[in-house]
């Protein structure tokens, strides 16, 4: 096997070795170095992409706003002052925000091009699947094992919380598209996946899983005969029949699910409306015209927030000003558009239609754009990982396939 065959192996190993390190030997130098490692090769696939592909609009929307908000970054790192996060007492090292930025946006762009070149292949994803599957689920109970922790040396009776790193899931709802010779795998999957979203009592993985999830079994529908209709149509009743009484079995059962369901429905978004407003009030009263139309700088939400605003939105609007907000509004269009322009490739035209809303809503009550934790970069990278294999799929870039494929009979034919 030629060396650089071996390129996308070592990526994926180092994004699994992201996803099990939290919660198996954590080590700032080892996190540090892989998310440097991922922000150079997404820097070099992008240059490499921008120079010899004809890429869909999404790139260019993504490349567009990457840039800009680099250079906010390099600000940061150059000339502002260290930034504190207040809400866990700890200043956050400036060049973190290059990476987190680098590492969560740009991960689609080397998946993109290994799976263009032929390098990957579906049942190397549908691997990739299972061992992130795997991954995610170890994570469930890691978490848990390590808040359960906390708790003790708190002297806390708490036996329930919140897993964040449920999100993960949320990125491999898509890639159960691969396995449409199997729905009762599919239906399988899918459960499994939602009932972790639903343990972890996170409710923007339960609403966006579940979502995604109806949507999925609908596209099912779309095609093949009627028989085979009548059989997912059974599955599907069967499958929701089951959850309802799990969830149900949840309710009754756990009095933190209970509270957690109580608090949705009474509109308690656990402060996030709160550290909104603050920062909406900030923008009206105490930015000038300048600041209002380039923002305040990176990481500018911890100087009027004594945490993240976990709304993107706003977030952007506060950092990068009205400026920013057109770039990023930009993106989304870009990412629309390009997934409404895939409809020739069923499969890719579904998942990315999932991967749409997923990233909507994570940018309405969590961080799309700029995680700033191992669990949530974990996430976002699956996210990416999974976009870059589908926008491949839909938009082919086969005269380099054609060329590779010479290149390599040349090379063999030279070897033997």
């Amino acid at each position: 096997m030629p060396l650089y065959r071996l390129s996308p192996y070592i990526y994926f190993f180092c994004w699994i070795a992201l996803a099990f390190l939290p919660y198996v030997f954590f080590a700032k130098i080892i996190y540090i170095s892989l998310l440097f490692y991922f922000a150079c090769v997404g820097l070099y696939y992008s240059l490499t992409s921008l120079v010899n592909y004809k890429l869909p609009l999404y790139f260019k929307g993504l490349f567009v706003f990457v840039f800009v908000l680099v250079l906010y970054g390099m600000y940061l790192i150059f000339l502002d002052d260290d930034v504190y996060w207040q809400a866990s007492s700890m200043y956050i090292e400036k060049h973190h925000y290059l990476l987190w930025l680098m590492s969560s946006l740009l991960s689609s762009v080397p998946v993109y091009v290994f799976t263009c070149r032929g390098w990957i292949q579906e049942k190397d994803m549908k691997i990739l699947f299972g061992i992130f599957l795997f991954s995610c689920i170890y994570a469930y109970y890691g978490s848990l094992k390590f808040q359960m922790l906390q708790a003790q040396l708190l002297n806390s009776t708490q036996e329930e919380f919140t897993i964040t790193c449920v999100y993960s899931f949320l990125g491999l709802i898509p890639l159960v598209l691969l396995f449409r010779k199997r729905q009762v795998l599919q239906f399988a999957l899918l459960c499994v996946m939602f009932v972790y979203c639903v343990l972890g009592a996170k409710r923007g993985p339960v609403i966006l899983g579940g979502v995604s999830s109806v949507l999925l079994i609908l596209s099912m529908f779309s095609q093949g005969p009627l028989k085979k209709k009548l059989y997912i149509v059974l599955i599907s009743v069967l499958a929701f029949v089951g959850l309802y009484l799990f969830i149900n079995h949840q309710i009754e059962s756990s009095s933190y699910f209970s509270m957690r369901v109580e608090q949705t429905i009474e509109g308690n978004t656990s402060r996030r409306e709160e550290h909104s407003q603050r920062v909406l009030e900030y923008i009206s009263s105490s930015t000038n015209l300048r600041q209002f139309a380039f923002g305040i700088g990176a990481q500018g939400s911890l100087a009027v927030n004594e945490t993240f605003v976990h709304n993107d939105w706003i977030a952007v609007l506060l950092e990068q000003g009205v400026f920013g907000l057109f770039l990023y509004i930009f993106y989304w269009i870009s990412f629309i558009y390009t997934w409404l322009k895939s409809k020739c490739e069923k499969e890719s035209f579904v998942a990315l239609g999932l991967l749409v809303f997923i990233g909507l809503g994570k940018t309405l009550f969590s961080m799309y754009y700029l995680p700033v934790t191992a669990e949530m970069i974990t996430s976002s990278g699956i996210f990416s990982i999974t976009l870059g294999y589908f926008l491949a799929k839909a938009y082919p870039q086969k005269e380099f396939v054609l060329i590779q494929a010479y290149l390599d009979r040349n090379e063999s034919l030279y070897e033997s």
